[in-house]
């Protein structure tokens, strides 16, 4: 085995993680700072280095066992988790190096845990603290002596929330005289055999090709992804095909597993058929019809699935009540939504949010009333009050509906002390009040930070439904104009049936448009589009008086061209009959724009006031200030389209694979901003990655299949798509690449490039070749030592690099 082509140590044995509940005495009334803290002091520091011999299967040092460490494509051991509370976490994972000399070679450390690393039992690398972000980089010298020289690695994070339980270690000069082993070598050899199979199988088109005859005891497994936790092993259906060469996929089954199993232990590769994934219409005649609908598939989802087999089903009873649908269990699940709201597991907030609109719109018997009762009077509704937790409060959707739950249970409780506040629900009541004024004038006045979000647009949705029906009636006039504000931006956005969009914050469906849960909101208000299952918030409409302003449905069949500000971005639109492109402008160059202040780091700072908790909010989900070379988190920022399913885009990848759970990940967000410009129907941009970041490549969204015609001339890649063109040229080569993906994907090497995309259509392009033409009439040039690009058009582009400290925690 041997490095991969960026120097990575890429094989190891694992064992972990481990994982224990961690009860914390320490409070603060700064969850932010309470969670650095907790980080700051978890991991225990001055270890040894085991001595015991390592044996596959057989347990180490944390009483787990050895196992062989395979996630293809990776370059780290990522082991990435969500937890909803505390934990403290564990694992440790060790490799050889064979070389044929004694040499000494420079290597780096890159992880956000703490870490220690020995090399034969010599402490050579150490990283003391766990950090949110970024990642960091600690640089090692490895002293190798001639044959095995063993690398034992531990790591120790603070389960809280996206934990990025990660690390790898990169070899920066020599790779090729290095020769990676691992211990128990016989035992060890069926997995590598099974690994190689597995990294070697093709797809073409509906078919698996593999290299060799399927090992024995291999699967195929087609996955649902149903989103019900209580459908368990039915969401996949599995079948043999140990011996086989190939295997036909069956058409409506995009995603797919393959899984080699190797004395009991599962090697995992994943498959995605892009073209197989396609819109859901609902077809219904009126729009009364298409939300009973709407709330009817809802109601078929008994608990939403949120890991670690956690379910969610409160959001679900809303829709089985009113469709006549409520199950038998269903008491039984209310009291569990109690259990986990009182053991505030993050998120507890949107369970409590859809509580209390049942409790709102229904009669509930004594026992319930008084179960209800004591869960909402000892609730934590802000990180100043009395607890520890590992809940999320600061978001822009978190910290509304915190602010609306808390006012809404201070209103049902007047006169009873809630217990971690010490305050009256009066009390309460009017200090929550305030909050959601705070609010609501900071939205008003600056927009959205999470705009435009695929999936936190529909929860800020559903806690302003709450707003608009629990509140007096200034907050609720008013609430309603920003609900309204939200469906306007969907609709100027929707292009064919789906939002185009850049996004505050963004997941991996930002590849499937009509996927994402702004088309729950399309949907309600343009029923004639499609239908997405948005994790069932679109049932608070069904007991809401807030009324779906319809007239805004002619904006998506328009041909706009507008720019505006949300948050600190500025947002450029242009959008035709054939094609859309958007973006945010990286650097803003607008006369008169002035940033939001972040004022977290001022000492005496009211950290109960709307400004701190944006501040917050900011520094951990990331800016809207976009900058070139600032650390990015979880922002798309610009998309080209030519339909619903043919969206082209570019990033800079916060993980090195499609199977990462990372916040930046693969496909969503960046892990370095670019310089960003849109001028009329073209997109420029130039990416300058720092050696401080370990992905040194960027890559571009293309999915072949879902064109009519495409071509690569020069270095321009141009495609067809009904009356619509696209061009993007590079200044980097372009390598196809496939992961889950096949056919989608290019990338480019090198920590610079610039990017151009342009559009057109067939009323001015009557052919591809005649488009390729109008995109050579650019003659871009990069030039790499000024960081400049150039056109023949007036477009041009400088990257000059910022810094920002909000992004580092």
């Amino acid at each position: 085995m041997r490095l991969n082509k960026e120097g990575f140590i890429t094989h190891y044995l694992i064992s972990g993680p481990r994982e224990i509940p961690y009860m914390d005495e320490n409070i603060d009334k700064n969850q932010l700072l309470y969670e650095q803290k907790l980080r700051s002091f978890i991991a225990v520091q001055g270890q040894e280095c085991p001595t015991d011999e390592i044996i596959l299967h057989a347990d180490s040092e944390l009483n787990m066992p050895w196992d062989y460490y395979f996630s293809y494509g990776n370059w780290f051991v990522d082991k990435s988790n969500f937890y909803s509370t505390l934990e403290k976490v564990e694992l440790v994972a060790v490799v050889n190096l064979e070389v044929a000399k004694d040499m000494e070679l420079n290597a780096c450390l890159w992880s956000y845990a703490a870490i220690d690393c020995w090399l034969n039992q010599e402490k050579v690398g150490e990283i003391k603290e766990p950090i949110y972000k970024p990642i960091f980089k600690m640089n090692m010298i490895l002293k190798l002596h001639k044959g095995n020289n063993q690398l034992y690695i531990k790591m120790q994070n603070a389960g809280i929330r996206d934990t990025r339980n990660i690390f790898g270690i990169q070899i920066l000069e020599r790779q090729s005289e290095i020769i990676v082993n691992l211990p128990d070598e016989e035992q060890v050899k069926p997995f590598v055999k099974a690994e190689e199979w597995l990294e070697q199988i093709k797809m073409q088109g509906h078919s698996l090709i593999f290299s060799s005859e399927a090992p024995t005891d291999t699967n195929i497994g087609y996955n649902s992804q149903s989103r019900d936790l209580t459908l368990g092993e039915k969401r996949i259906e599995w079948f043999d095909i140990s011996g086989q060469a190939s295997f036909e996929l069956e058409s409506n089954h995009p995603f797919v597993i393959v899984v080699v199993k190797v004395v009991g232990k599962a090697l995992i590769r994943r498959f995605e058929l892009l073209e197989e994934v396609e819109p859901i219409y609902l077809k219904k005649e009126s729009r009364d019809e298409n939300m009973q609908e709407v709330y009817k598939n809802i109601s078929k989802v008994v608990k939403l699935d949120r890991g670690n087999q956690i379910g969610f089903s409160m959001i679900n009873i809303l829709s089985r009540v009113e469709t006549d649908r409520f199950r038998e269990d269903d008491l039984e699940n209310i009291y569990e939504t109690l259990d986990q709201i009182e053991s505030r597991m993050d998120c507890s907030d949107f369970l409590l949010c859809a509580l209390i609109r049942f409790i709102k719109n229904n009669n509930i018997d004594t026992n319930l009333q008084k179960r209800v009762k004591e869960v909402l009077l000892n609730f934590r509704y802000w990180m100043d009050e009395e607890g520890s937790d590992a809940m999320c409060f600061w978001s822009e959707n978190h910290s509304l509906m915190f602010y609306v739950c808390a006012m809404n249970a201070g209103e049902m409780y007047p006169e009873d002390q809630f217990n971690r506040s010490n305050k009256t629900g009066k009390q309460l009541y009017e200090s929550s009040r305030k909050k959601v004024l705070e609010w609501l004038t900071d939205v008003e006045e600056y927009g959205f930070e999470e705009f435009l979000s695929g999936s936190y647009m529909c929860i800020t949705f559903a806690a302003l439904l709450n707003t608009i029906d629990f509140s007096d009636e200034e907050i609720s006039t008013r609430a309603m104009k920003i609900a309204d504000q939200i469906l306007y931006l969907v609709s100027i956005h929707t292009f064919q049936g789906s939002a185009i969009a850049p996004q505050g914050r963004v997941y991996r469906d930002v590849i499937y448009p009509f996927t994402q849960g702004l088309q729950a909101l399309i949907n309600v208000l343009n029923p004639a589009y499609a239908y997405t299952y948005s994790e069932g918030w679109m049932g608070f409409l069904a007991t809401s008086k807030y009324q779906i302003p319809t007239e805004m449905i002619s904006h998506m069949y328009e041909s706009i061209q507008r720019e505006y500000q949300t948050g600190n971005a500025l947002v450029r639109l242009n959008k035709t009959k054939y094609y859309v492109m958007t973006s945010v402008q990286s650097p803003r160059e607008d006369v008169g724009f002035k940033r939001w202040e972040n004022i977290s780091f001022e000492e005496k700072s009211d950290v109960n006031s709307q400004a701190y908790i944006k501040s917050l909010n900011e520094r951990y989900h990331g800016t809207t200030c976009f900058e070139p070379g600032v650390y990015g988190y979880q922002q798309h920022l610009w998309s080209i389209a030519l339909a619903p399913d043919t969206i082209v885009f570019v990033n800079h990848p916060g993980a090195p694979c499609d199977g990462s759970s990372m916040r930046p990940g693969y496909w969503y967000g960046n892990g370095v901003m670019p310089a960003i410009k849109q001028m009329g129907a073209a997109i420029a941009s130039i990416y300058v990655i720092s050696d401080k970041h370990p992905i040194d490549f960027t890559h571009i969204h293309w999915p072949n299949i879902r064109f009519d015609e495409i071509q690569q001339k020069g270095s321009w890649l141009i495609g067809k798509k009904g009356n619509g063109y696209v061009g993007i040229w590079c200044s980097g080569e372009k390598e196809a690449y496939s992961d889950q993906l096949f056919d989608v994907e290019y990338r480019i090497y090198g920590r610079k490039a610039a990017y151009l995309c342009v559009c057109n259509d067939n009323e001015e392009c009557h052919t591809l070749e005649a488009f390729y033409e109008f995109c050579d009439s650019y003659q871009p040039y990069f030039d790499e030592n000024i960081l400049e690009l150039h056109t023949n058009k007036k477009i041009s582009l400088k990257y000059v690099n910022t810094e920002d400290k909000t992004q580092i925690i």
